[in-house]
């Protein structure tokens, strides 16, 4: 039993041994001193079998006090003999800091067989130097205040242009939520003026004349758009219902107008009781009487249109007069 637990011993020790022989790390800066401020390469050597993993250590990006890493380098192979690999990892390390700086032992966890341990390298010592200032030839004079420089307008233009923009979309905004508000358009576009109603009356008349309806047997559809165009003017001009009333309540509202002759009147209510016969008796007038309900109407609308004034000059002495227009049948 005694020789069993020795051989044990002796058989771990000795793989101990030889797996320590095939495994070092080491730690070295380019240089021990340099200035401050400088750029120095640190390091990381590793020779180990091919069997054996390692982890290079994660360091923080202050290694110590004082003392930065400027740039990381990726692990990387440097030589193969055999079974023996060794491998590098570079950090650009700096310090603002002068004095004596020390990089503190770095750890570097490694497995070979069933074996999980962690080795340290060695500390590292190094001195960051200053600047010699020559006194004798450079005088030293303390920190100057901050200058007090005056705003120019390219400087501020910006911040204008910025303010203006913030200000008309505000604007335009508030704009928009009112419009909407009261459910009115964006934009008023101009609306077209009317036609006065004389005008409008004559181009209907003249589009129903070269329609030739009652030539083509069409008297009731003739009959029924000549009178909507004399009850539509009517309404416009007079401001009367005339599209809600009969025949007879159209001459009698007219019959109160001073602008309209008797003539005018009576002509009217033959064009409407013509018509009034044709759509709810289906009479059939004589062509005489169909072309004489359009001459009618023309009659109407002419001598019924508001009066132009024409103003003649004669002599530095002025004369108004009224013009009415004539018949188009």
């Amino acid at each position: 039993m005694r020789k069993i637990l020795l051989f044990c011993i002796v058989f771990f020790a000795l793989k101990s041994i030889v797996f320590c022989q095939i495994l070092t790390i080491e730690a070295k800066l380019d240089s021990n001193k340099f200035l401050i401020g400088d750029h120095v390469k640190l390091n990381l050597f590793v020779t180990k079998s091919k069997s054996a993993k390692i982890n290079f250590p994660i360091l923080p990006d202050s290694l110590a006090q004082g003392v930065e890493i400027v740039q990381r380098n990726k692990p990387d192979t440097i030589s193969k003999n055999g079974d023996i690999i060794k491998l590098k990892q570079s950090y650009l390390i700096t310090s603002f800091d002068s004095g004596n700086h020390t990089i503190p032992p770095l750890p570097f966890e490694f497995l070979h067989d069933t074996i999980t341990d962690t080795v340290f390298t060695d500390s590292i010592l190094f001195y960051v130097n200053t600047l010699k200032v020559d006194t004798a030839s450079k005088k030293i004079y303390d920190i100057k205040a901050p200058f007090d420089e005056p705003f120019s307008l390219m400087e501020i233009l910006g911040y204008v242009i910025w303010g203006l923009a913030g200000l008309i979309l505000i604007i335009l905004g508030i704009y928009i939520y009112r419009k909407f508000k009261k459910k009115e358009p964006l934009i008023k576009i101009p609306q077209k003026l009317a036609d006065p109603p004389h005008i409008i009356a004559l181009r209907e008349l003249d589009a129903l004349k070269e329609k030739k309806l009652w030539q083509n047997n069409h008297i009731k559809k003739y009959h029924t758009e000549l009178t909507d165009i004399i009850r539509k003017y009517i309404e416009a001009r007079f401001n009367i219902q005339a599209l809600e009333m009969t025949s007879y309540e159209i001459i009698q509202a007219l019959s109160n107008e001073k602008y309209i002759s008797d003539k005018n009147i009576s002509e009217l209510r033959q064009t409407l009781i013509i018509a009034d016969f044709v759509k709810f008796a289906k009479a059939q007038p004589l062509p005489d009487e169909n072309d004489l309900s359009i001459r009618h109407a023309y009659q109407f609308v002419n001598e019924t249109k508001p009066t132009e004034q024409i103003v003649l000059t004669t002599n530095n002495n002025s004369l108004e007069g009224e013009q009415k227009g004539g018949t188009n049948a």
